[in-house]
């Protein structure tokens, strides 16, 4: 069944590929292994830096590489599912640069008002970073019933400015603002939208140190992580409390309001050795590679309060926490060494009812009464009930809440940087590499040049 009476299953997937060419038969065994045993509603891929630098800035190039990953994920799907039972069927495939999102489901009747957005943050507005996603409606009776029972959801797979540094941080943040406002679906809203389940995800390049240091106690305690007789989930997520940038920005309320994720207690994705387990140590092991979900769902219990929960699953209240999410798995594919991440992939099952929204009508960001953002407890942790409910209590009397300054739909200005500036950034980047980097280009930048010298030599 494509839900349960708990909720839609959902599956989410990203990586990111370095730019190299996948072998698709090592490829497609470690992701199946990745899929949940019972079949789930959706299945979305992300992918960062799916293709080459020249491939991306010319969109019908690009869209052919990602083409060729759907047909791997549709081969992987078919893999673990059985080719008769189930007939998988792409329902979104979009891109930004190398930077794309690919939805796949076995209920393709129960999906209909697919609309696509993209926005972009690289340098001069270009697309060497940026987000596309997808927004949809489910009905679960299918499509062309008479019921009016339906909810959306909206996703975005996003490449984040790269690097250490507080600067660099900052323009993350700066970077995730920006494209969740400015990804417009054409129907007066950005990626956060009142009645729908919401989700960020990719290669949102948060790191564990400001300024990397080889040799710092830090960085060596996250280098150890590769010896796996020193590893346990404890301990990963002890680091993760300590040193992940996105953890520490959330729990502050410097960016991602209202979203959580499950517990990371999976090792560094990123700076990988190619074609091994091998920490990189040019740069600290950091969780690069993430997915986030809008989390302020409403429990029967509070009473109409809109409270960040994490979901801890098998817990002996299921049925008060029925309008929460249930976290199955939340890691990485350990195994996938073609790139210089790691994958990471998210099962989940949403209620049916959409999170509280966290924009108000008037299109600024609010903050809700919530538990403190980003616990990170681990999803198989069984709380008390009356612990958890004095916590969340107290949290909510104690915590701030109301509209902020940070507006959410998209703006004209931003209609003006994705439609022309945009375009003239990619346009230049490419077609700059197109004649440096390539035979034909070279060729006709030194027969530009030449001519250029002869109207000088002997016309002017």
């Amino acid at each position: 069944m494509s839900s349960t009476k708990e909720g839609i299953p959902l599956y989410l997937f990203t990586y990111n590929c370095n730019k190299r060419r996948i072998n698709h038969d090592l490829f497609i065994p470690k992701i199946v292994e990745s899929f949940p045993e019972e079949l789930s509603s959706l299945y979305v891929f992300g992918l960062e830096e799916l293709c080459p630098i020249l491939d991306g800035s010319f969109y019908d190039v690009a869209n052919q590489h990602l083409i060729k990953f759907n047909e791997v994920f549709l081969h992987a799907l078919l893999e673990k599912y059985g080719k008769k039972d189930h007939r998988f069927q792409t329902i979104a495939i979009h891109h930004i640069g190398a930077t794309g999102i690919i939805i796949i489901t076995p209920y393709p009747s129960k999906f209909h008002s697919i609309k696509k957005a993209s926005s972009s943050c690289g340098t001069g507005h270009s697309s060497l970073k940026g987000a596309a996603a997808v927004r949809l409606t489910y009905s679960p009776e299918g499509r062309n019933s008479t019921s009016a029972r339906s909810v959306e959801l909206s996703f975005a797979n996003a490449h984040l400015s790269a690097y250490e540094g507080e600067f660099y941080f900052k323009r993350r943040n700066d970077n995730a603002t920006t494209l969740m406002r400015s990804l417009d679906f054409g129907d007066g809203h950005g990626l956060l939208k009142p009645g729908s389940h919401t989700f960020f995800m990719g290669d949102l390049n948060y790191r564990t140190t400001k300024n990397y240091d080889s040799n710092s106690i830090a960085t060596q305690r996250l280098l150890a992580l590769s010896d796996q007789s020193n590893v346990n989930n404890g301990s990963v997520e002890e680091l993760v409390q300590e040193y992940d940038e996105l953890t520490s920005a959330i729990e502050n309320g410097d960016i991602f309001t209202g979203f959580s994720e499950g517990c990371v207690d999976f090792q560094p994705t990123y700076k990988y050795h190619i074609n091994t387990a091998i920490y990189n140590s040019k740069r600290s092991p950091s969780w690069c590679d993430r997915i986030l979900y809008q989390a302020t769902y409403e429990s029967d219990e509070r009473n109409g309060e809109a409270v960040l929960l994490r979901l801890r699953k098998d817990s002996n209240s299921q049925n008060k926490k029925k309008r929460l999410p249930l976290i199955h798995a939340y890691s990485s594919i350990k195994s996938l060494l073609q790139s210089d991440h790691q994958p990471v992939y998210l099962s989940i099952t949403v209620p049916f009812n959409a999170p509280k929204s966290i924009v108000a009508p008037n299109g600024y960001l609010q903050i809700l009464p919530s538990e403190t953002a980003n616990r990170h407890l681990h999803h198989n942790e069984i709380i008390d009930e009356g612990v958890l409910e004095q916590s969340v209590l107290h949290e909510i009397e104690e915590s701030v809440t109301g509209p902020t300054q940070i507006y959410m739909k998209p703006t004209k200005y931003d209609y003006i940087i994705q439609n022309y500036v945009r375009t003239i950034s990619d346009f230049g980047i490419g077609y700059g590499l197109w004649l440096t980097i390539t035979p034909k280009g070279r060729l006709l930048l030194l027969g530009l040049l030449l001519a250029a010298w002869a109207v000088w030599k002997f016309v002017l």
